[in-house]
């Protein structure tokens, strides 16, 4: 949640009324201390991102966090001890189980043959994992 790009992604989502969000937490993720929350301006990393240029601001954002990390938005919790892949794959699940089926609507079929493409990600890395699983 420190990159300035998560703060505008969560806080995005919770203004757009339509989103459905569902709160994935990493064994190590430490959430925010109310602390850091009332001092975003040192909590977000700021290096050349400026969120209010994007009318995202830290009234926004504090609010926004403050729900992504509370007892109303679903979470899941990954896995701990597995492999990237297995964990993804456990939080698809997860999420498919949460009547969201429109997560697998209109996705081709994977084919079995010569053809296809081979996406190589460090294992190790949550974040490198989930973007080659998209």
């Amino acid at each position: 949640l420190r990159r300035p790009w998560c703060a505008g992604e969560v806080t995005t989502a919770f203004k757009t009324i339509s989103a459905r969000v569902v709160t994935v937490w990493a064994s190590g993720f430490v959430p925010p201390a109310e602390d850091e929350l009332q001092h975003l301006d040192t909590y977000i990393e700021q290096d050349g991102c400026n969120l209010s240029h994007y009318n995202l601001f830290e009234d926004d954002i504090r609010v926004s966090f403050r729900k992504l990390l509370g007892a109303e938005t679903p979470t899941i919790r990954m896995r701990t001890g597995c492999s990237s892949s297995v964990q993804f794959k456990a939080i698809t699940s997860e999420l498919l189980k949460r009547n969201m089926p429109e997560l697998s609507k209109g996705l081709p079929p994977v084919p079995g043959e010569a053809g296809l493409v081979l996406i190589s990600a460090e294992p190790g890395n949550d974040e490198a994992m989930a973007a080659a699983s998209i």
